[in-house]
């Protein structure tokens, strides 16, 4: 049976993304698991580390499979890509299960944009 990952604060998942890109440019490459253990262990519990690193996994499986281009900005000479903090707000509370694999837990795209777009925040004026 497929396991709820629960939702967690937007934040979590910006600040430990940040330690991730930070270690990376650092160290010329990055264990994503010790970056997000290193930025929230001291504050959070682990079942709060674990839901941020299945979360971040499924929106970087997400972009990767070519879903949320437009909430995204490639930077030329850069090995990352910018991503709309909508997409965070959205990553950190859109349904996520477990599947037989963690590295199986997918956001479903449809419903995932659907709670980014309501995240995003209007800009310019009518």
């Amino acid at each position: 049976m497929a396991r709820y990952i629960p939702i967690v604060a937007p934040e979590l998942l910006i600040k430990a993304n940040l330690k991730a890109v930070a270690d990376h440019e650092k160290y010329g490459s990055a264990d994503t698991t010790v970056s997000i253990v290193t930025a929230l262990a001291d504050d959070h519990e682990p079942d709060e580390l674990i839901a941020v690193s299945h979360r971040l996994a499924a929106l970087a499986r997400l972009l990767h499979e070519g879903e949320g281009g437009y909430w995204t900005l490639t930077v030329e000479g850069k090995e990352y890509t910018l991503v709309n903090e909508a997409l965070f707000r959205a990553a950190a509370k859109a349904p996520l299960r477990e599947r037989k694999m963690v590295c199986d837990a997918k956001f479903e795209p449809k419903e995932f944009l659907r709670i980014a777009l309501e995240e995003a925040k209007a800009a310019g004026s009518a």
